[in-house]
């Protein structure tokens, strides 16, 4: 009849149309049966009266769109996604397309052709019904500050400490370490702290900020006496808030990032060739937050900034810092973590015999000894202690 596939609905528009020529049934009746208006009607008749069986077709049937997609892009894009991009999701994929392969192309459109090749797609759990907690007003007013243990690049297994702001939803910082610990939080803190200032406080989960003796990392201790770990008297003294979450559910923008992370940044860096510490730190930092932020980050309900400047008498190497009291030995020594330190004499002091001083231990590693809280005492590191006598063998 024509070189054009006809459907079963053109089949039955087209004898409907027939039998409306043949005077069998009137416009009315015609309309009615096809779900048209009678003016639809005289025009279809027309054109199958001019044109036969091809007037029932739409104008655009067997053409291709000026807008469509050539086959040889989706195979190649088929392609890519197989041999280059095969751990990015959809939407991810979209948006680095158009970055690294100058390829503009729709989220849907890589779905529909991804999924009929079989290809891609992971599939996330429905949530079941949660309440919203409403962002915080100002940038600064709370930080998420949490790790997440993952492959994160090459073979090795580390731990990303990220800080994020609650207003905005960006990222502010991130840190690749081996495994969560204090000073790894204390990095983050130190950098953020001085570029942007001092937050009101920070929401964190109780298995990640407190120190620990068993497993060199962080944990949570109820606090039976008035012993405060590193962290918390750290906070205390710059006067940032502590709320813990009793959950990570409770905590769940914090939990959706990292989330986010694995999915994005672990793709990236492969494919730009990222295996080591130091590459995956300036690639995190440098490229992929503003990157992340831009395209993530919603403006905060208030325009004014809760950041606090950093008081001018305040040294943060000497607050975000490990923190002991010692009294001094008869021969001016006194033992942290394992290593002896010579106490050396000054002109006030020639000794300092029985005396109680704290040390602070840098991010650096590096000890500075404080009488009365005032004035540093010189100090040099005697030797460290044989394992067998620093765990009591």
């Amino acid at each position: 009849m024509t070189e054009e596939r006809i459907s079963m609905a053109e089949l039955n528009r087209y004898e409907i149309i027939r039998c409306l020529l043949d005077k069998r049934i009137t416009n009315r009746e015609a309309a009615r049966s096809l779900g048209l208006s009678i003016r639809q009607i005289q025009r279809v008749k027309k054109k199958v009266s001019e044109e036969g069986v091809r007037g029932i077709f739409h104008g655009n049937k067997g053409r291709k769109p000026v807008h469509a997609f050539s086959l040889e892009l989706k195979e190649e894009l088929i392609d890519l996604f197989k041999n280059k991009y095969f751990d990015f999701n959809f939407s991810h994929l979209a948006d680095y397309l158009l970055e690294a392969e100058d390829i503009k192309i729709g989220r849907e459109t890589l779905r529909k052709w991804l999924r009929s090749a079989g290809l891609g797609g992971k599939q996330h759990r429905q949530p079941g019904h949660k309440k919203r907690r409403l962002r915080c007003g100002k940038i600064g007013q709370m930080l998420f500050l949490d790790g997440s243990p993952h492959h994160w690049f090459g073979n090795i297994r580390s731990t990303l400490i990220l800080c994020t702001d609650d207003a905005t939803g960006k990222p502010l910082y991130g840190l690749f370490q081996p495994q969560e610990d204090l000073d790894g939080c204390f990095m983050v803190c130190n950098h953020v702290f001085r570029k942007y200032g001092l937050p009101v406080c920070f929401y964190l989960d109780k298995a990640s900020q407190f120190t620990t003796t068993r497993h060199g990392g962080l944990h949570y201790v109820v606090h039976t006496t008035n012993k405060y770990t590193h962290f918390e008297r750290a906070m205390q003294e710059l006067a940032v808030g502590a709320i813990f979450a009793d959950s990570p559910q409770a905590r769940g923008r914090g939990e959706r990032i990292n989330g986010s992370f694995q999915d994005r940044l672990v793709a990236e860096m492969r494919v730009k060739g990222v295996d080591n510490y130091a590459g995956a730190n300036r690639y995190l930092n440098q490229v992929f937050i503003p990157k992340y932020g831009k395209k993530f980050g919603v403006m905060p309900r208030e325009k004014t900034t809760a950041w606090r400047k950093i008081p001018a008498q305040f040294d943060l190497n000497n607050i975000l810092c490990r923190r002991y009291q010692r009294t001094v030995n008869n021969d001016n020594t006194i033992s942290v973590d394992g290593q002896i330190i010579q106490l050396l004499p000054t002109p006030d002091h020639l000794h300092l015999v029985k005396a109680k001083v704290t040390i602070n231990r840098w991010l650096d590693g590096s000890l500075h000894v404080f009488y009365k809280n005032k004035k540093e005492i010189p100090c040099r590191l005697f030797q460290s202690i044989p394992e067998k006598l620093a765990a009591g063998g």
